[in-house]
């Protein structure tokens, strides 16, 4: 009986080697989600959100984390995923062309390659599954003409506008729609644009706080994710300026960009739609991994719409964001407020 029962235990721990963080194989198989960090509330809600909905669509799911964005450490754990021969690899690039060799050896190995929020462009890609960003940029561009339009009854003034990694495609379409936005349509409002490599928040409080020294009659500063936005408003309340003596706007809808809105420290944020994003893949996760032929055109995800178009690099579902502001901050809606749900 004594043998019995430690045979029955090394099977367990044996099981729970093999399927991973999670507990027993689903009979649909493994998928790997590669996750770029987990230093901001947006990374690990998306990997909670991914194994969440991956494990509902009847997968398993291996979440690994390129420690803070470490862009050889997710080479080498997208090699050892390869050797697995998972159903699926989900990626969160670090760096979107440094991962490309990578990319093709997992599809060269009959595993398909999911792109979560991070396009990547130089390689083809079965699916990838992203924010609207550039929708993103315009939206924000439009919520900062308001602001500027509601203090000197034009849209005009001055904004510090700091993009997060340059690597990362979300920062970069954003800039892209915020600068076409502003040039076509508001062109008296003088933007300064600043980069936090690494999307360290220390770096964008440091941007802010020098860039104000130099130019203290600012009117709005603009961070692309609200952790940078958070040590931003702490710069602001450290220089002894009132809420709205320099107005924040950012982008991403994280729980602390909330806060933000409710403290009355940030005017907006234009929501990432994570949970939509995930749930994007798991709607057509099996389609993927068999191969099938997706049609194109209109979706809606989580009743958010959404589209489908082929891209020169495969399929791309986007999914538009929504500008949060004082008046819907606590809309359930949001992801922000359905963490820890």
């Amino acid at each position: 009986m004594g043998k019995k029962l430690v045979i029955i235990s090394l099977l367990s721990i044996l099981l729970i080697i093999v399927t991973g963080i999670g507990g027993f194989a689903s009979e649909k198989g493994v998928v790997y989600y590669l996750s770029p960090n987990q230093f901001d509330e947006m990374q690990t809600s998306a990997s909670e959100m991914i194994q969440d909905a991956v494990e509902r669509a009847g997968y398993s799911c291996r979440v690994m984390v390129a420690g803070n964005e470490d862009s050889n450490l997710q080479m080498n754990q997208l090699e050892n995923a390869i050797t697995q021969n998972p159903e699926a690899i989900i990626l969160a690039a670090v760096d979107g062309n440094a991962i490309i060799g990578g990319v093709e050896q997992a599809r060269a190995a009959g595993i398909p390659v999911i792109v979560f929020d991070r396009v990547i462009s130089g390689t083809t890609i079965d699916f990838t599954s992203v924010a609207g960003c550039k929708r993103i940029g315009i939206m924000a561009a439009h919520e900062i003409a308001r602001l500027l339009e509601e203090k000197y009854g034009e849209p005009k003034g001055s904004v510090l506008d700091i993009m997060g990694d340059p690597g990362d495609s979300y920062t970069v379409l954003i800039e892209e729609g915020l600068q076409e936005t502003m040039e076509e349509e508001y062109p008296d409002i003088e933007i300064e644009t600043k980069i936090a490599y690494g999307w360290e928040a220390t770096t964008a409080a440091n941007i802010a706080d020098d860039y104000l020294l130099a130019n203290p009659d600012t009117d709005l500063v603009f961070p692309h994710a609200d952790h940078m936005a958070v040590s931003i408003a702490s710069v602001l309340q450290t220089k002894g300026l009132n809420k709205n003596d320099v107005m924040l706007v950012s982008t991403a809808g994280m729980p602390s960009g909330l806060q933000l809105i409710r403290d009355g420290w940030m005017k907006a944020t234009v929501e990432q739609p994570v949970s939509a994003q995930a749930e994007g893949i798991a709607m057509f996760l099996d389609d993927i991994i068999k191969g099938n032929e997706i049609e194109l055109g209109s979706y809606e995800v989580l009743g958010i719409p959404a589209e489908l178009v082929k891209e020169s690099y495969g399929l791309e579902l986007r999914i538009s964001g929504s500008v949060v502001k004082a008046e819907n901050v606590n809309d359930p809606m949001f992801w922000g407020n359905q963490v820890g749900d």
